[in-house]
This record gives C-alpha cells, sequence and structure tokens, in this order.
C-alpha cells in the first residue's frame, strides 16, 4: 500500500490526514489522482507553469526526488508520500 501523508495546509485542502492506495507508476499519476480525489489539488500545490510551488514539499520515503525528474520518478506500492507546505518568517 501507498500511504500518502499531509501536513498543515494541505491538510486543509484534502480534509484527510492521510490517504492510502494500492499503487505503482509515478508521481505524476498521483498527483492525477489526488487532483480527481479532492479537486483543485494540482491547482494549490503548482504554479503557472506546472512545476511544484517553492514552499511545497514532498517527500518520498522521507527524501526529496530530483526536480529534473520530478513527475516522472518511480513509486513503489510500499512507498510512503508526504505532502506538506514549508513555513517562512520574518
Amino acid at each position: 500500500m501507498t500511504k500518502i501523508k499531509f501536513l498543515g495546509s494541505i491538510r486543509e485542502i484534502t480534509g484527510e490526514k492521510e490517504f492510502n492506495i494500492d499503487f505503482k507508476g509515478n508521481l505524476g499519476d498521483i498527483l492525477d489522482i489526488l487532483d480527481e480525489r479532492y479537486g483543485k489539488f494540482k491547482e494549490n500545490i503548482l504554479d503557472d507553469n506546472g512545476k511544484i510551488k517553492d514552499y511545497i514539499k514532498i517527500l518520498i520515503n522521507g527524501e526529496s526526488p530530483d526536480s529534473e525528474d520530478f513527475y516522472a520518478y518511480s513509486l513503489k506500492n510500499s512507498d510512503e508520500i508526504v505532502i506538506f507546505q514549508t513555513i517562512a518568517g520574518g
């Protein structure tokens, strides 16, 4: 089972703390599934060029995937994905 955890403001978008799915594919496919499930999910985490917004972080098994092939990053069914917004302040 692939476990997807939502932290902070991302949890407010989904209304859930986590979501489990039987999945094997790539990160782009997961984002499409989340967009279908939660409506406008990608609109909240992607910029106008379709890239992950600077203040949104996605970790896979505790590590940030390479930004060059982010969407094509292969996932295994046992992976854990954490999506959250970083906190900035002055």
